[in-house]
């Protein structure tokens, strides 16, 4: 009986890209020195990348000086009183809210 794959092992993209020779003479010569197919080499390197993008793009891996690291853990622990600016915008927000509970429910 054969063995069934779940859709992510057996659901595949495809990609494909025109490059200057040079380039692709580049991307073979680093799969070589790997040992891995130019195929796989260009997964590899491309999902990294990708992944690293994506991460500091959502800020996932922020990474502080241990001077930056104190002053921010400082900052934390005697937090501020909200300024004139903040206490006018949270009393709009609940004024929004109050209103909003207030109306019918269509």
């Amino acid at each position: 009986m054969p063995r069934r794959m779940s859709a992510n092992q057996s659901e595949k993209g495809r990609i494909t890209a025109r490059v200057p020779l040079n380039v692709q003479k580049t991307i073979q010569r680093a799969a070589e020195l790997t040992g891995v197919p130019v195929n796989a080499y260009i997964v590899q390197v491309v999902h990294q990348h990708a992944q690293e993008f994506i991460d500091r793009h959502e800020m996932k891996n922020i990474v502080l000086s241990e001077r930056d690291s104190e002053w921010f853990l400082e900052q934390l622990a005697k937090p501020c009183s909200p300024n004139a600016k903040l206490k006018k915008a949270l009393a709009q927000y609940r004024e929004l809210i109050d209103d909003n509970e207030d109306s019918p429910a269509l």
